[in-house]
């Protein structure tokens, strides 16, 4: 994954427990607490998840709940600060999610390693917006938490339901 994931999970869990949580989180993932990761860096997805897990311990959180933290500080402050393009050309929490498979392909274009999700989406009336996650990484948990962000950064907050490998997205 891009180190930019990192990055958001160590502005995360400073910003909500402090350094020193931080450092907890280090050294639970197996890694030395002066560990530093570059934004541009590919880090092992095993890596990424046992950094997660890490953060669980150190903040006493189940992984849902790191993972819902995670996607909501990603998509309402840490991506739209990285990406503040993508984020101004959209309107919505519907129009981002919409250009999502293709700002994932413009973002990872010149990442070798790079395997982000693609999505295909589906309309169940002018409301109910299916996106249909394909990845091998299986990390559809992270969708709930991430579109409630961009309700948060877009102020539309839609609902969320995961069904599968289908992404279910209720607008008001």
């Amino acid at each position: 994954m891009m180190g930019t994931i990192v990055a958001c999970m160590e502005d995360l869990v400073t910003k909500k427990f402090g350094a020193v949580k931080w450092k907890e989180s280090l050294k639970n993932a197996g890694f030395s607490d002066a560990r530093l990761f570059s934004t541009l860096e590919d880090v092992a997805d095993a890596q990424v998840l046992a950094l997660m897990k890490g953060i669980a311990d150190a903040g006493s959180l189940t992984m849902n709940q790191v993972m819902d933290a995670f996607g909501e500080h990603w998509s309402s402050q840490f991506a739209p600060k990285l990406y503040s393009s993508y984020f101004a050309a959209a309107k919505s929490t519907r129009e981002l999610l919409l250009s999502l498979d293709k700002v994932h392909t413009s973002i990872t274009r010149v990442m070798k390693s790079a395997r982000p999700p693609h999505f295909t989406y589906e309309w169940q009336g002018d409301k109910h917006l299916v996106m249909h996650y394909q990845s091998g990484r299986g990390l559809i948990a992270l969708m709930p938490g991430l579109i409630h962000g961009l309700g948060t950064y877009y102020k539309d907050r839609p609902s969320v339901r995961i069904a599968g490998n289908a992404v279910h997205v209720e607008f008001a």
